[in-house]
């Protein structure tokens, strides 16, 4: 840890000491909470993520090239094509030409190195709680969260970023953050808080929590999500607690009866912050760079939102509408700003720097192989995609002569394989934005009054149903015109504390199904979909899965046995077995495993994350 850290945590936890001493001088009840942790994931599985470059399965191999109307198959038709190029004649067929650039024979060679990780995960993490009551109606509660990567993870750049984003001054994730590569500290919670009799409101940075479905996120759609601790890897009947995104704001709420409730927020936006590149959970190849366009675009951008809520005996009523910029957001192509020249075509630099691509010898794409499947591996179409780099940045890719193959695989092949020839490895460059959408839900729940210590005795049961006209995701294609969509989404929830024996306490069951028409777990539009060396096949017609979690306490309550498990009903499963050993209130250790298993067809969601099969060891003390 850094020194400049260091002083960083022990600043901020002295201003809280200092706080916590000076507050009851003048008679705020003031207190303070916490806890120190450290985690450790560690892999059960040699497979590396592959959109890392040390996990590329393309690391070392010599992919045969089958450059455009090139005849390379004899040594006379390779000088007669150097030739017509005013370069040197061969004597054989093994010479390199400028770089790994015009091979031959043509091939594509990734010159990098794989590695071998034993640890996904080093994390230490400290976090201070403040709540203090000013009088009857004032209140105020902040939370201070530093967190370190001790960086056990290797890839081949040796300079893993963990946390710094492009969004903010300071590389912090949200206006309230400061992040470096290795270390971020931030306030996720900091607010003032109002109660007069039926009336509440709380100004400031806080989450919006919404949703109450494990994995699924239906009715909590107010925040994004902080994907870069962990993924989505934490117990997942801890429901994303610690992943939403907080923004500031100012949310209040109206009790009109003792049955109905209304409630409002407005809340400035902020995105989802993906895992970043080089990192153990990285989502986005490697191979292409992504432009987050939030500062002088989103960064100024509100939230608003409403619902209503009412109790009615054994029935329970939920309604909301949410008008927000979609925090995942939409990737599209964008132009790469980079003047490299093509090795063989001297002063194409500036031309190549009006289009989504710059030369990139060491870490680029290296062959039409790669392309197509990284595209099937992040749900876009390979075919589709080269043509939208095409039309969507003429007339630089004409004069470049690159041109739409339409829908003719091998033609895309083939020109593919005449770009990555000539330049040696194409790094892609795409951006992603925040489109405006608005959300509809309606949710019920119902408490079942069977007979007494029956299964049905206290079951709850739920439905979440949301709508979202004209939503917009990624094309498949990368297009500059996205992908418009309505989208459903439906979950039914059963969920039951069951005692099955006397020497047992109860334990808590949940059985879920979801349903959503046009994306899929992650968001991804289902029109990318199916992905394979020949482009794309159709995508499919909705998503649906379903899980199953729980947890059973021992007689002493000292220990806690939990599982989620979730099935892709396309094929793909996420389980995750646990236990949780807390001796007294100070101590806590949870151990649970994460294996991902399914079919790697790029139909079920899960394959996407199927390199992240772990164990994963949380040592917790609170004070």
């Amino acid at each position: 840890m850094k020194r400049s850290e260091k002083r960083l945590i022990a600043g901020l936890m002295g201003s809280c000491a200092l706080v916590g001493l000076v507050m009851p001088a003048f008679g705020v009840d003031f207190s303070i909470s916490g806890f120190v942790q450290q985690q450790i994931a560690v892999k059960i599985t040699d497979q590396e993520n592959p959109n890392n470059q040390a996990g590329d399965p393309f690391n070392g191999k010599k992919v045969p090239l089958e450059p455009l109307g090139a005849d390379l198959g004899s040594l006379q038709a390779v000088n007669n094509l150097l030739s017509s190029l005013s370069l040197p004649q061969l004597n054989d067929l093994t010479n390199p030409l400028l770089g790994s650039s015009v091979t031959v024979p043509p091939t594509g060679y990734r010159d990098v190195r794989s590695t071998s990780n034993d640890f996904n995960l080093m994390m230490t993490r400290i976090e201070v709680n403040m709540q203090a009551a000013i009088d009857a109606n004032w209140s105020a509660s902040a939370t201070v969260r530093a967190v370190y990567d001790w960086n056990p993870y290797k890839d081949v750049s040796g300079n893993n970023n963990f946390y710094e984003t492009q969004f903010h001054s300071g590389g912090g994730g949200t206006p309230l953050e400061y992040a470096e590569k290795d270390f971020m500290v931030d306030l996720p919670n900091a607010t003032i808080n109002y109660t007069n009799g039926s009336f509440y409101a709380k100004l400031g940075n806080q989450q919006i929590a919404w949703g109450e479905a494990v994995f699924f996120r239906v009715m909590d759609v107010p925040n994004g999500l902080d994907l870069r601790r962990h993924l989505i890897l934490d117990p997942g009947l801890e429901e994303y607690s610690d992943k939403r995104v907080p923004g500031l704001g100012l949310r209040m709420s109206y009790q009109l009866t003792p049955d109905w409730e209304v409630e409002g927020f407005i809340q400035k936006f902020e995105p989802s912050i993906f895992p970043t590149p080089s990192s153990p959970y990285n989502l986005i190849p490697d191979q292409f760079t992504l432009h987050e366009r939030y500062r002088g675009y989103a960064d100024d951008l509100w939230n608003v939102g409403g619902r209503i809520r009412a109790q009615l005996g054994d029935l329970g009523l939920q309604f909301i509408a949410v008008s927000r910029h979609n925090p995942d957001g939409a990737i599209r192509w964008t132009k790469s700003g980079v003047d490299k020249d093509i090795p063989i075509l001297p002063g194409s630099g500036k031309t190549l720097a009006e289009t989504p691509f710059e030369v990139d010898q060491e870490r680029g794409v290296k062959s039409q192989e790669e392309w197509f499947y990284y595209a099937g591996a992040v749900r876009l179409d390979g075919v589709q995609a080269l043509n939208s780099a095409v039309d969507d940045f003429q007339p630089s890719t004409g004069a470049l002569t690159a041109y739409n193959v339409g829908e003719d695989p091998a033609l895309a092949r083939a020109e593919l394989d005449t770009f990555f020839w000539l330049s040696g490895g194409l790094r892609g460059h795409i951006e992603r934005i925040f489109p405006y959408e608005n959300v509809f839900g309606a949710s019920a729940n119902y408490v079942f009054s069977g007979s007494p210590g029956s299964f049905m005795e206290q079951l709850i049961g739920r439905v979440e149903l949301t709508y979202t006209p004209n939503k917009v995701y990624t094309a498949p294609s990368l297009g500059k015109d996205f992908l418009v969509e309505d989208e459903w989404a439906f979950a039914a929830v059963a969920e039951k504390w069951y005692r099955w024996s006397e020497d047992f306490p109860a334990a808590y069951l949940v059985a879920q199904y979801i349903y959503k028409s046009a994306s899929d777990l992650f968001s991804r539009n289902l029109q990318g979909y199916g992905g394979d060396e020949n482009g794309l096949h159709g995508g499919i017609s909705n998503y649906q899965a379903v899980a199953f979690a729980g947890f059973q306490p021992s007689p002493s309550l000292e220990w806690r046995f939990e599982w989620a498990v979730l099935y892709d009903l396309r094929g793909g499963w996420y389980i995750q077995p646990g236990v949780r050993w807390k001796p007294d209130d100070k101590w806590q250790v949870d151990l649970h495993a994460t294996v991902i298993a399914g079919k790697d067809d790029n139909k079920n969601a899960v394959s996407s994350i199927d390199f992240a099969d772990e164990i994963s060891l949380r040592v917790t003390y609170q004070f």
